[in-house]
């Protein structure tokens, strides 16, 4: 995870914890036959994803005027097995783009955002109140906070912590992931009535985080809508961390689009 997520501790600390309704929704899939390219969603081709920038276009134009649900989470676990830092994101994203989000940190290189990891954080706006609830050492805090440099802004939960952190967003890192992989189409399947395509790769051409060396063992699985919403992608590959080996594992999940609320959790008559 780049670095540039420390930058915002100061700003989410200062002001700028993790449940909420717990609900999960059941998608409902089935394999259909291998698409022509009539069918294709933007960017797709029989041969993969030809143009990562057209996905990527078509990927954040679907999510710019929706409301939606987003889980993200990144893990990296040294070769023995041991955690080097993870980062889970699970946003609930308004219309009005007030949002409920539910952040944790682990492992010693994880981003500080929250303070020293591990941590976890709950946090809540309707767009002119702002509140966090806190959970590090052994402490819980809960407050209301205004943003200040874009950190605690929705853009900032939706668009910065879950992709990387400084100029991070959705689709920079999806046409820099599919760039960097050697994709091909796998097929389509039918998920709660409608179309979404199976991207699969098992090799790379170049990393696919600047922070992370030499990948290898490749494993890139997604499913993407007509329409060019990368759905889900899940992630997994081996490479070198600071000359130490390393195994990373990324996952995004879209869920709930246009029908997603951002309720004023229970905690808030605490702050």
């Amino acid at each position: 995870m780049r670095r540039a997520l420390a930058l915002c501790v100061l700003l989410v600390l200062a002001g700028c914890g993790a449940t909420s309704d717990g609900g999960t929704a059941t998608d409902t899939v089935t394999a259909v036959e291998v698409p022509d390219d009539a069918t294709l969603a933007p960017g797709l081709a029989e041969s993969g994803v030809e143009r990562p920038d057209a996905l990527a276009d078509a990927h954040a134009g679907v999510l710019a005027d929706t409301s939606y649900r987003l889980v993200s989470t990144e893990t990296v676990r040294y070769a023995n097995g041991t955690l080097r830092e993870s980062l889970t994101v699970d946003l609930r994203l308004a219309a009005d783009r007030g949002y409920l989000v539910d952040t944790a940190t682990a492992g010693p290189a994880a981003p500080v955002f929250l303070g020293t990891p591990p941590a976890n954080a709950t946090f809540w706006s309707d767009g002119e109140t702002y509140l966090r609830r806190l959970s590090r050492e052994n402490t819980t805090v809960y407050n209301e906070f205004e943003p200040r440099e874009g950190g605690g802004t929705w853009q900032y939960w939706a668009r910065t912590v879950p992709f990387g952190g400084g100029t991070g967003n959705p689709r920079d890192f999806v046409e820099d992931t599919f760039a960097a992989a050697d994709t091909r189409l796998a097929g389509r399947i039918g998920v709660n009535g409608s179309t979404a395509y199976l991207v699969a790769a098992n090799a790379t051409a170049e990393p696919f985080d600047p922070e992370y060396a030499d990948p290898g063992a490749v494993s890139l699985r997604a499913t993407v809508t007509r329409a060019g919403l990368v759905r889900t992608l899940t992630l997994r590959y081996e490479a070198t961390a600071d000359g130490e080996p390393v195994v990373v594992r990324r996952t995004l999940r879209y869920r709930k689009l246009g029908n997603t609320t951002a309720p004023r959790p229970p905690w808030a008559e605490r702050v």
